[in-house]
């Protein structure tokens, strides 16, 4: 279940193909999704990671809410990242919605307007602040300059995901934030058993969490909680809601699917529910590096035909 650290390009292609055919309407975002994980998959080889002192100073701080790593302190592959970034920034060229920007963002990194280690240091803590003054100084828009820094650190960070896992125990880590880096939930699952997951929007990690619970402000009143979905769809993917805090988190029913899947891709695959659901008056919950202009390549009314609410 979930994403594999070792997904590969073809597994990913007929995914994407095959939700492609389904949703013409998706074509274009999820063909970009189709390069992004392409151009990530062929660095993560040589991604360096640093050790990580797994003690009783560790196992005990996780036993009190404290993830394995310290985003603040942890030493990034700079090199590996910064090939990536360079990458998207080639992606991105070829978008007539981004070309402009990618290009300011390019001519900086030729005059040395961008440090390139602090802005991926900064969006590994998720500091908005910085990555705001960054994009208003350049004049860009600030969800191109999240989605290329984001980007370009996750494939870091799931490698640590990878190294780290075997350290989690499922059965005593009921919190709503990563137990491996701390960021917060993109999406969740249903397994096999019924069992709910949430999945870490940087590192990939999937972890045990309660079935009737808000991951955002931790309402558990189920009065003021609900999901939704699409007649045409059904219930494989829905939209479960807050209405304590109005946020909302994407949930994928693997008990529907007899295949192997990538949580983003179904997530990508799947952004007519978000633009539902902020219709509705939700905020999407989490770290979240497809919105923005991605949100806008999707049309979603041809799949809004019904809702069905509980």
């Amino acid at each position: 279940m979930g994403e594999d650290f070792a997904d590969t390009p073809d597994h990913l292609r007929k995914r994407i193909d095959a939700i492609i055919k389904e949703k013409p309407s998706h074509k274009e975002v999820l063909e970009f999704l189709k390069g992004v994980m392409t151009e990530q998959y062929h660095v993560r080889t040589s991604i360096k990671t640093a050790p990580v002192r797994i003690n009783e100073v560790k196992t005990n701080g996780m036993m009190e809410g404290y993830p394995l790593l310290n985003k603040k302190e942890l030493s990034l592959d700079i090199r590996s990242a910064t090939k990536i970034f360079r990458r998207l920034c080639g992606l991105l060229s070829r978008s007539k919605k981004t070309s402009a920007d990618t290009k300011r963002v390019t001519q900086a990194l030729h005059d040395n307007e961008i440090n390139l280690e602090e802005l991926f240091k900064h969006a590994a803590t998720e500091d908005l602040e910085y990555v705001s003054a960054l994009s208003k100084k350049l004049k860009v828009k600030e969800d191109v300059l999240s989605f290329l820094a984001g980007n370009s650190i996750k494939p870091i960070f799931e490698a640590y995901a990878h190294e780290l896992k075997g350290y989690v125990n499922q059965e005593t880590w009921w919190r709503s934030y990563c137990p491996i880096c701390g960021s917060l939930p993109f999406i969740a699952e249903i397994g096999g058993e019924g069992e709910r997951f949430l999945i870490c929007s940087l590192c990939g990690f999937e972890w045990r969490f309660r079935r009737l619970k808000c991951p955002f402000c931790e309402n558990e009143d189920h009065k003021g909680l609900r999901y939704f979905y699409t007649e045409k769809e059904g219930s494989t993917n829905r939209v479960d809601v807050c209405e304590k805090c109005k946020k909302y988190i994407k949930t994928l029913d693997t008990r529907e699917l007899r295949i192997e899947v990538s949580p983003l891709v179904e997530d990508v695959g799947t952004l007519y529910l978000d633009v539902l659901a902020q219709k509705e008056g939700y905020t999407r919950g989490g770290n979240f590096f497809w919105k923005g202009n991605m949100m806008n390549k999707v049309e979603p009314d041809q799949n809004a035909h019904g809702l069905n609410s509980h």
